[in-house]
């Protein structure tokens, strides 16, 4: 034991003063290795100031018996395990509430000590009989000195000696001054412990002063309390002095670590990480909780934009649970992240993130699918039936292959309903085009092909649900009536024109029955049409007869030539003659005024030669037999001539036929064996109206124009695109050379370029 290896040896007094109780309180024990002493001071002014100086030192004292060591630490635990049982008692009682005190505690390990102090109680350390050390105040007058606005000789008259920043018995955390580095003892070294009322009246050269005067401590002691009655003072506060007088030391140690206190420090510390950890922990769960529930949240309201069609508002919501996923993926790695499983976490939410982005791409192609639907929709209310059967077509491959949330979506009943409308394009589509060819015929003239292409495409519009459209083709059929009635009108104005030019100008009449002939039978009035055809017979008849008559007294003019009768013969030619030129027959008249001024000429030399003739008879004769053959020849001449008129009249007017009636080609046939002849006659220098050829070339021309088109439209049914092409621009090229008119022009420029798109078109365009 230490103690037995040291001598200390403790001597005190304590006195109430001039006061009525004494309010000091000194306590120490000498344990085996370790000893204590404290000294309190209770404030006068308050109850129970001597309790609390009693309950302080008592408290120190038990707890270091409980605890016996020798640091720092303990002095600390010492002092707040004092104030707390000051408080404690201030709490039990009322009256006490108020009550504290100072505290002096100096512990030792009989070899060196530690002291500390709160309040204005004091220690100190004499060696070889001088002070040495001593401790500081927690008063207003020590703050003084401590920032040299007061000396320390003067401290203890300061009025503010007693005035203290902190005591055992405050509310809240205290500081008590403690002495860092332990004071290693000597023998022969004695400490003091005093309260106010002792170093207010004593000062230090006192002490050393009675110390050098007495070896014996309590002769010092009794010495000192003198000096202390007889202060001057009128005052004199309760005073407590104890001296530690330390004749022995144990042998040195270093100073002990309050392992208690690591343990407990380090248990603090393993309870506040466990905590931390729990915190956290219950923080992941509730914040893991509060995400999860933030993404049902997001799913529900995913599915209901979804249900409401509204697919931009979906992508969002689900964009946001992907955001949320992201929120729970683990950031640790390495050790901590093995600990906390944070791969596998991490894998899970990629899982969840790639099924939300494969919602995402369904719901872009549900989005995708419901608008062609939309789109198709518009082109189908606008009558744009092409476009919105491709919609369509889309829209139901978009929704065919989807399997996401086909339930929610009623995606059968859409399906269903695609399927009804693509149907009834395809009809629509075909009403449109009889709409459309309707209006092709419409334009020509062919006004029952109209009619019965409008009256078919009103029945389709009705039984598609496109009952606005029927009122539009009843419409038209109205305007077709009323121009039928005005062609009707106009035909018969035509034929009337005929009838009173057909004594007067014969082509004219022709021209204006041809007319009247196809307005009857574009109407379909084969009565009138057929009326028409028996009228330009008779013209034709008439035209011919006359024809023939102008031929007839030609050849009888000829005759009277060669029976030297010349003036009955240039009559009659004269008569031709005047035919000829009634019936604008340029190149008659040209070869009967030839025959004129060779009557006329003979006539003249007749009379000329009258003298002569009889002279030269036998040449005369020979040359009238000349003549005669001559004449006899043109004779046969030209009745082959009027022959081959008649024929080729006559195949000008079938080809008329055949073209009114759509045979083309043999109307071209026709057309093209008039003109031979004409030309033969033209050649041979016995016709030249070149009109008439020009005629009969634009003629051949707008047959050809309608064969190609015809032909070019076989060709395109049966999808031989090229072939097509080739005719239509054939047709295109003799419109320049034909009187085709405008709408006949731009329908067979409409069908050319139409065909031309589809020539230009790759396969898998036809594919599509």
């Amino acid at each position: 034991m230490r103690k037995n290896e040291a001598k200390f040896t403790t001597v005190f007094f304590s006195e109430a003063g001039t006061k009525n109780k004494n309010n000091d309180y000194f306590g120490y024990i000498q344990l085996d290795n370790y000893a204590i002493w404290a000294v309190a001071d209770g404030f006068d002014e308050e109850e129970g100031a001597d309790v609390a100086a009693r309950l302080a030192v008592e408290s120190a004292i038990e707890y270091f018996m409980l605890h016996p060591g020798f640091n720092i630490e303990i002095i600390n635990e010492i002092m707040s395990y004092a104030n707390l049982k000051v408080r404690e008692k201030q709490t039990e009682t009322e009256r006490y509430s108020l009550m504290h005190t100072s505290l002096l505690i100096v512990i030792s390990n009989y070899n060196a000590l530690l002291y500390g102090n709160i309040g204005n109680t004091r220690f100190y350390h004499l060696r070889n009989g001088y002070v040495i050390s001593q401790s500081s105040d927690d008063t207003v007058a020590q703050l003084l000195v401590g920032e040299e606005a007061l000396n320390t000789g003067d401290l203890k008259y300061h009025r503010q000696r007693n005035d203290l920043l902190q005591a055992i018995g405050d509310y809240g955390k205290i500081k008590p001054n403690i002495l860092k580095t332990p004071v290693i003892l000597q023998e022969k070294d004695t400490f003091c412990l005093t309260t106010i009322g002792f170093w207010e009246n004593i000062d230090e050269k006192e002490m050393e002063v009675e110390l050098s005067r007495y070896d014996e401590g309590k002769k010092w002691l009794v010495s000192l309390e003198k000096k202390v009655i007889a202060t001057l003072r009128d005052n004199v506060e309760n005073y407590t002095f104890a001296a530690v007088g330390i004749e022995a030391v144990a042998e040195p140690l270093p100073m002990e670590k309050n392992n208690r206190k690591f343990f407990m420090k380090i248990s603090l510390v393993a309870i506040a990480s466990i905590l931390i950890i729990l915190t956290l922990t219950l923080w992941q769960v509730k914040k893991r909780k509060d995400i999860m529930n933030k993404v049902t949240v997001y799913e529900q309201q995913a599915e209901e934009e979804l249900i409401k069609k509204n697919f931009e508002n979906s992508v969002k919501e689900l964009e946001l649970v992907i955001g949320e996923y992201e929120k729970l993926k683990p950031k640790s790695r390495g050790v901590i992240g093995f600990f906390l499983n944070a791969d596998a976490r991490r894998k899970e939410m990629d899982r969840k993130i790639e099924e939300t982005k494969n919602k995402i791409k369904d719901t872009e192609k549900l989005k995708k699918g419901f608008s062609d639907i939309r789109e198709g929709n518009e082109f189908f209310n606008n009558g744009n039936y092409e476009e919105a059967s491709k919609k369509y077509q889309e829209a139901k491959y978009s929704l065919e292959q989807n399997t996401y949330k086909r339930d929610e979506v009623n995606t059968e009943e859409v399906l269903s309903e695609i399927n009804s409308r693509i149907e009834a394009t395809s009809k629509l589509k075909e009403a449109k085009n009889l709409e459309i060819t309707g209006d092709t015929a419409f334009t020509s003239g062919n006004y029952n092909l109209a009619k019965e292409n409008y009256k078919m495409a009103s029945d389709i519009y009705l039984a598609n649900g496109r009952a606005d459209y029927v009122s539009s083709m009843e419409e038209k059929i109205r305007e077709i009536n009323e121009k039928e009635k005005q062609s009707y009108n106009g035909a018969l104005l035509a034929e009337n024109k005929g009838d009173v030019l057909s004594h007067s100008d014969v082509d004219m009449s022709r021209e204006a029955y041809y007319q009247a002939r196809e307005t009857y039978q574009i109407l379909g009035d084969t009565v009138k049409s057929q009326e028409i055809d028996t009228k330009i017979q008779e013209l034709n008849s008439r035209q011919m007869a006359k024809l023939q008559t102008a031929n007839n007294m030609v050849q009888e003019g000829l005759n009277q030539i060669t029976s030297n009768n010349p003036s009955e013969a240039l009559s009659l030619l004269t008569k031709a003659r005047t035919m000829y030129q009634e019936l604008k027959d340029s190149n008659n008249v040209n070869n009967v005024d030839k025959f004129i001024n060779q009557t006329q000429e003979f006539i003249k030399y007749e009379s000329e030669k009258e003298k002569e003739f009889i002279q030269q008879s036998e040449q005369s004769k020979l040359e009238i037999q000349l003549k005669e053959e001559e004449i006899e020849q043109e004779r046969i001449k030209r009745e082959k001539i009027s022959r081959d008129i008649e024929s080729a009249t006559n195949f000008e007017i079938q080809g008329d036929q055949m073209y009114v009636l759509k045979r083309y080609l043999e109307s071209i046939s026709k057309y093209e064996e008039a003109k031979k002849i004409f030309e033969t006659l033209k050649n041979e220098g016995n016709f030249n109206n070149q009109l008439k050829l020009e005629y009969l070339e634009r003629k051949i021309k707008r047959s050809e124009v309608f064969l190609y088109e015809e032909e070019g439209d076989k060709e395109s049914k049966n999808k031989n695109w090229k072939e097509a092409e080739k005719k239509y621009e054939q047709a295109k090229e003799n419109i320049k050379l034909s009187d085709i008119n405008i709408e006949d022009e731009q329908r067979i420029d409409k069908k050319l370029k139409k065909i031309q798109k589809k020539t230009n078109k790759k396969w898998w365009q036809f594919w599509k």
